[in-house]
């Protein structure tokens, strides 16, 4: 018996062209090492303090428990799936008769993988998704507060067109809640990020490269939702909150359970 539900799983995937440092391959041979994906995002949470393997660990440390990762390190110059981390959730903390849901670590997950990949090689992000199991997903209004003008503090030069989907299962019915989703995002992103409705079947994700890691997971989720999001710049960081921000939407407007797949693209 583990201290994770199976439908605990959370996985994040990011894409984009990665070109690895041409000493990769004399260091690692130097010192012995044998780096991937997988190892590379271990050490960093651990250092973040964030997750660790170490089994003296308490368990209530670990913002997640690792489960799988990988990624294509291709040298081609094309979009890949550069890293992706599959990851167990606690359980909600309880006190007393309470329990606590934290919020999803999705900004820590998408460092650690950003790191992992900036450690070996020079990285150009065009995409990331998420596999997002609502019903532990904490509310996350007043933290979106509070990080709003984070974002507005960005270069003017630097602004970004993403494209935003939702996938769920069809009985989520999120297509007919989706003015509500967009009122709620709009207002838990502060003015800072445009949202526009697009029609899902049109819209192209040409920065996301397939299959996507936790498909088998995903299974019977069909696209949903589908947004043009204008933001002040694109980097890990906006990826990331844009990804809070409608998972955030999308549980307070629905109060929906199970997974949602939220794919975040920018456009050339």
């Amino acid at each position: 018996m583990t201290r994770s539900d199976p439908d605990a799983t959370f996985i994040v995937g990011l894409h984009g062209v990665l070109d690895l440092f041409p000493w990769i391959e004399q260091v690692s041979s130097e010192f012995d090492l044998d780096e991937d994906a997988f190892s590379l995002a271990v050490k960093r949470a651990s250092a973040y303090a964030w997750s660790s393997t170490t089994l003296g660990d308490k368990p209530a440390d670990n913002l997640w428990d690792h489960n799988d990762a990988g990624g294509d390190w291709t040298q081609d110059g094309q979009v890949r799936q550069l890293a992706w981390l599959q990851c167990s959730l606690p359980r909600p903390v309880t006190a007393g008769r309470k329990q606590h849901t934290r919020r999803l670590p999705i900004l820590p997950v998408i460092t650690v993988l950003s790191d992992a990949l900036r450690r070996v090689g020079t990285v150009r992000l065009t995409g990331t998704h998420a596999l997002v199991p609502l019903h532990r997903a904490g509310s996350a209004r007043i933290e979106l507060a509070e990080v709003a003008d984070w974002f507005a503090l960005a270069d003017p030069r630097s602004a970004a067109r993403l494209t935003v989907t939702v996938s769920a299962l069809p009985s989520v019915n999120l297509t007919s809640r989706s003015a509500e989703i967009r009122e709620a995002a709009l207002e838990r992103t502060y003015q800072h990020m445009t949202v526009v409705p697009l029609k899902p079947a049109e819209t192209a994700t040409p920065g996301l490269a397939r299959p996507l890691a936790g498909v088998v997971q995903a299974e019977g989720l069909r696209r949903a939702l589908a947004f043009r999001c204008d933001v002040r710049e694109w980097s890990t960081d906006v990826a990331a909150w844009t990804t809070e921000a409608f998972t955030d939407s999308i549980r307070a407007v629905t109060g929906a359970s199970g997974h949602i797949l939220i794919t975040v693209s920018v456009q050339a």
